[in-house]
């Protein structure tokens, strides 16, 4: 080997040790497009306060359906506590409680009692301050 050629393969080595520190630096501070970006982490005109529990999979069918809806009171907080049950020789896989008001000024729902993996389940439903109760209750079973 020639001292030329030594200098060329030295010259080699930093070249490819430069690439890759650019190549890190680029992927180190990639952003993606914002249309890539989740749906649903991106979603600022639905501020309902949904309550889904369990899982969903294939031979699971919706068992059961329900509006709860209760009218607001001025400066009150109003609660509604509902139980819900499947056949006994059925399991819940799934519930949803669906906030239908989009606006941030919906209900909360909270499981007090059962849900997945047992055959009833009892939510408790808490309305904010002068503001009603109006959720779709779903439940899945198999």
């Amino acid at each position: 080997s020639t001292v030329l050629e030594l200098s060329c393969k030295k010259m080699i080595k930093k070249c490819f040790v430069l690439l890759a520190l650019v190549a890190a630096i680029g992927i180190a501070t990639y952003v993606p497009p914002a249309k890539y970006l989740d749906h649903y982490a991106a979603n600022t005109t639905n501020k309902s306060h949904h309550l889904i529990a369990g899982s969903r999979l294939p031979g699971d069918h919706l068992y059961y359906q329900e509006y709860i809806v209760k009218s607001s009171s001025w400066l009150q907080i109003v609660s509604v506590e509902k139980s819900f049950n499947v056949s006994k020789n059925l399991r819940i896989t799934q519930l949803q409680a669906l906030d239908q008001k989009t606006n941030g000024n919906g209900a909360y729902a909270k499981i007090v009692k059962g849900g997945p993996g047992t055959c009833n389940v009892t939510i408790k439903f808490k309305s904010q301050r002068s503001h009603g109760i109006n959720f779709l209750v779903l439940l899945y079973a198999r």
